[in-house]
């Protein structure tokens, strides 16, 4: 398996991968409006996406990562967002392997952390990320209103 950045290349194989996440997460698929969306993100420098590659050249899962600022820190922080791996790849270390990569990132772009959230039910994540030495935030409570 190989973890590299998002290429033109992949850009279709990686479509499909979002769009079994997003029917995953109970959206709608919608390829065009997603390959549009992730197209502007990286033509403006405004994400970091990694994908593994399987031997035989297919996409197996990808980890989407936004920047966002610690004025306290001075420094970068990282939102890893979206964290997405192929049904057909499930349990073979893909998204071990993207997170391992988000951290490497991380650490290469002198952010102070990568933050994350995950579904209070997604007990597979959250034993993962667990695992991986991320740790759940009881110092913040966080509150979110909707913009329609």
């Amino acid at each position: 398996m190989l973890v590299q950045t998002l290429s033109e290349k992949y850009i279709d194989q990686f479509v499909n991968v979002v769009e079994e996440y997003r029917k995953f997460c109970g959206f709608n698929v919608s390829p065009k409006a997603t390959k549009d969306f992730f197209k502007n993100l990286h033509k403006e420098n405004k994400a970091a996406t990694f994908i593994t590659i399987s031997e035989e050249d297919e996409v197996m899962g990808f980890v989407n990562l936004y920047p966002s600022y610690s004025t306290l820190s001075l420094r970068k922080i990282w939102i890893l967002n979206d964290l997405g791996v192929s049904s057909k790849f499930r349990r073979l270390g893909v998204a071990q392997a993207l997170i391992k990569k988000s951290i490497e990132f991380a650490k290469e772009t002198d952010a102070i952390r990568i933050e994350l959230k995950t579904a209070k039910n997604n007990l597979n994540a959250q034993m993962l990320y667990s695992e991986i030495g991320f740790q759940t935030d009881k110092d913040n409570v966080y509150y979110r209103v909707p913009i329609k």
